[in-house]
């Protein structure tokens, strides 16, 4: 399961808030470039014709690179700015190719979404595919990473109790400051900067500015508001959080976004950099670039050092980002998509079709059967249906698109 932290922290009586909380921390996206050697072009020319394939029938292509039908991914249509022709993805995981050789770029580069640098964690993710890289002739001379959110989630912890949202409260260096509110409540805050100053010591170089949503960018949002709009990542973080559903407690997320102007500035390079960093990174982020305050900073005297922190604050900058290895490794991988909601959607599919054949109300068994009737009639039409470019059944191309959208690592069985 999930290793979660105990941060510690103090009660504040008066208010009954506590900021000491159960924390659980990753990566939430990573983005990371590979220098490929290919010593054939057999790999390459596989996913020109899976790209061609897909065109024609306007539709992803499933292609799988293992004798035993495993490494299934889906190839789309286009690829990438930038030269990258071939484009792979399987769940929230995207792979992109280029036929390149110059090496003043990567050849190969990859986008681990939220659900997979969790659930199975990026780790194994990139292990994944390097096994795909090197298994196709492929040898990798370097990695580079492009883009890092460390994030925090803390359990328990309702954002309304938090002063966020008053700009006046934080010390920081960032040049953007936004909230974002309903009318049930603070959402969250954005912060971000757009050039991003550091100290030069030898191994921080201070380089240009980039626009766009910032080099550096840190946002403290309510997670759980967040995923009342994504379903498919509601039972996995329902996992992770050691809960039976996603909405039991609030959950107030802080993350930051590292751009790859900011991680050279940083030394921070390869993989390996960053793994060794994470920790220095995030106290950096905590403590140098943004700092909540208990009382609002004395701006106009320049006393911001004596601010007293907010003890919520003091929490966060004590978080040590894990999610590597074992660590991240919970028992069993979680699916893309949870069950419930598609088993809610058959049925109220099959209500629907009831009424329309005008079953009565109290007629549980004719919904049912009316419902059955037309899912079988469905799925059997897809089965013989058979596409008219190469004969290949309608169904089983559905199932193995649908397999690569859901795991990101291939099949894993449920408990029972």
């Amino acid at each position: 399961m999930q290793k979660l932290q105990s941060v510690s922290g103090f009660v504040k009586s008066q208010s009954r808030i506590t900021w000491g909380s159960i924390v659980a921390t990753c990566m939430d996206r990573l983005k990371i470039g590979f220098y490929v050697a290919w010593n054939s072009e057999i790999f390459l020319e596989r996913l020109d014709n899976a790209k061609i394939a897909a065109k024609e029938s306007n539709d992803l292509e499933s292609i799988s690179f293992s004798d035993h039908g495993d490494l299934v991914f889906n190839c789309h249509q286009t690829g990438r700015k930038g030269g990258y022709a071939y484009h792979l993805s399987r769940s929230d995981v995207h792979i992109f190719f280029s036929r390149r050789k110059d090496f003043d770029t990567p050849n190969v580069w990859v986008d681990i979404g939220s659900e997979s640098c969790w659930s199975p964690g990026y780790l194994n993710v990139l292990d994944e595919i390097k096994r795909l890289i090197q298994d196709n002739d492929g040898f990798i001379v370097k990695d580079t990473i492009s883009e890092a959110h460390l994030c925090a989630d803390f359990i328990g912890q309702d954002i309304e109790e938090l002063p966020i949202d008053t700009f006046k409260m934080w010390i920081t260096r960032a040049e953007k400051f936004n909230n974002y509110q309903d009318r049930s409540g603070l959402l969250g805050i954005t912060m971000q900067q757009e050039e991003l100053e550091l100290p030069v010591d030898g191994t921080m170089v201070q380089t240009g500015i980039k626009i766009g949503m910032g080099d550096l960018m840190m946002r403290i949002y309510d997670k759980v508001e967040e995923l009342k709009r994504v379903i498919s990542k509601q039972s996995v973080f329902a996992s992770i959080w050691n809960q039976h559903v996603f909405d039991a407690v609030p959950v107030t997320r802080v993350e930051f976004q590292l751009r790859r102007t900011v991680l050279k500035q940083m030394d921070v390079n390869s993989l390996k950099d960053l793994e060794e960093k994470k920790d220095a990174i995030w106290k950096y982020c905590t403590q140098s670039w943004a700092r909540l305050t208990f009382f609002e900073a004395d701006r106009k005297n320049r006393h911001q050092d004596r601010a007293k922190l907010h003890p919520w604050w003091e929490a966060v900058q004590q978080v040590k980002i894990i999610g590597t290895g074992e660590e991240v490794k919970r028992e069993y991988a979680r699916a893309g998509k949870d069950t419930e909601p598609l088993i809610n959607m058959l049925a109220g599919c099959a209500l629907s079709i009831g009424t329309i054949y005008n079953r009565e109300p109290t007629d549980v068994e004719g919904v049912i059967a009316f419902g059955q009737g037309a899912l079988e009639n469905a799925i059997r039409e897809l089965w013989r249906k058979r596409d008219e470019n190469n004969g290949r059944r309608e169904f089983v191309k559905r199932m193995k698109k649908r397999r690569s959208e859901i795991w990101p690592m291939g099949y894993e069985p449920m408990p029972v």
